[in-house]
């Protein structure tokens, strides 16, 4: 057997396997892919599964780089939802069937914030 399928035969990987799973190209990505479809209809079938992200706010007091709602990243609009608003998107994802809604938000830490959030 070649080092993808016996990587792909395992249950447990080592971080060496994600990382050779994660730099695979050509055939070897084919059969990864293959695999990975394989492993998703065994689990939750031929089907698809919608999931909500409701952001309530784009506020943050914090200044990750990487992240594009930084703090120091003056050029995005920054808004907060109301509470009705983010129950309208909540009940629009369930009134269509979503599997799973996930709220989030810029992080604060002020008093009322955390309150809301709680």
């Amino acid at each position: 057997m070649k080092r993808i399928e016996d990587i792909l035969a395992k249950k447990d990987l080592t971080r060496q396997d994600l990382i050779f799973l994660l730099q695979a190209k050509g055939e070897d990505r084919r059969k990864l892919f293959e695999r990975s479809s394989q492993v998703k209809k065994e689990v939750v079938g031929n089907k698809a599964y919608f999931r909500g992200l409701v952001e309530f706010s784009n506020i943050c007091s914090k200044d990750c780089l990487y992240c594009g709602i930084r703090k120091s990243n003056e050029k995005v609009f920054r808004y907060e939802a109301t509470d009705e608003e983010i129950l309208e998107a909540c009940d629009f994802a369930y009134r269509n069937r979503f599997a799973s809604v996930v709220l989030q938000s810029g992080e604060l830490s002020s008093p009322a914030f955390t309150k809301r959030v709680a």
